[in-house]
């Protein structure tokens, strides 16, 4: 019985599809992209700072229009996120219509800021199964979670109170009350499928990238009365011009100091 040999064409084209093969994986290659994570995420930062821009919107400080303001703010030294809400305070102050003062011996009035809490809390909902561990005849195992209906819940909280008195004699002029803002995020699965997204941070609601109508949008309590004060201030979300640099020659009479919309009748910045 003779032995059956492959014909050298065939043992030829072998060897060429063999080297052909050989190049194709010797050029082929894949990129790696290096991921990091930061020490808080972004949608617990733009909770809390979304939290802070409204609850300062809310404080009403154009009584002290006009006035050379000082804002003392020693007491949110501990306070996480402090700065950043120093910072929306001072941008409150300037959008009434006062003037901020350089330090405490040439103001008027002393602004000082207190804040009862800045941070976040969450909460979740599984209808279903949730991941469990298991021992079977001794060893371990693990059931994947089986969710019918699962919420996520997260919100930043920011409650922020100012008074103000007389740098000179102590004499109490005027307190905002307590300004209190929560802003939410939320995610939705229904059967497996999601997250659905909506929430204050969000300016549409988001399933892979396409808006579309959620059925659990709601409106936040307290947040018709921040609107409500908000609205005949500045909001500090949005670009805005208040004056024109006064020229090196002097101010101009057909150029006005004051370019924003506040009520005549309160006192122009000077």
């Amino acid at each position: 019985m003779s032995r059956l040999h492959p014909s050298p064409r065939r043992q030829s084209a072998c060897v060429w599809l063999g080297c052909a093969i050989a190049v194709i994986v010797s050029v082929a290659g894949c990129g790696t992209t290096r991921w990091s994570d930061s020490k808080r995420t972004a949608t617990e930062q733009l909770l809390i700072s979304d939290a802070v821009e409204r609850a300062v919107m809310q404080i009403d400080m154009r009584p002290l229009a006009g006035q050379a303001v000082f804002l003392d703010t020693t007491m949110l030294d501990d306070v996480q996120d402090g700065k950043y809400l120093t910072s929306a305070l001072r941008h409150q102050i300037l959008a009434s219509g006062c003037r901020l003062a350089a330090n405490r011996d040439t103001a008027a009035v002393v602004v000082e800021a207190r804040a009862g809490a800045i941070g976040t809390d969450r909460n979740e909902l599984l209808l279903g199964i949730p991941a469990t561990s298991v021992q079977v005849a001794g060893n371990g195992t693990s059931i994947p979670e089986m969710a019918i209906f699962k919420r996520t819940d997260q919100r930043g909280v920011a409650e922020v109170n100012l008074f103000a008195y007389e740098r000179a004699s102590g004499r109490p002029l005027w307190q905002s009350g307590i300004a209190r803002i929560n802003s939410n995020t939320r995610d939705r699965w229904m059967f497996g499928t999601g997250p659905f997204q909506d929430g204050n941070i969000y300016d549409r609601v988001e399933f892979a990238g396409e808006r579309i109508r959620s059925p659990w949008k709601r409106k936040e309590q307290g947040d018709d009365a921040g609107t409500a004060v908000a609205s005949a201030q500045t909001d500090l979300r949005n670009a805005k011009t208040f004056a024109t640099l006064t020229p090196p020659d002097g101010p101009d009479p057909d150029r006005p100091l004051v370019a924003d919309d506040r009520p005549a009748d309160l006192p122009a910045v000077r």
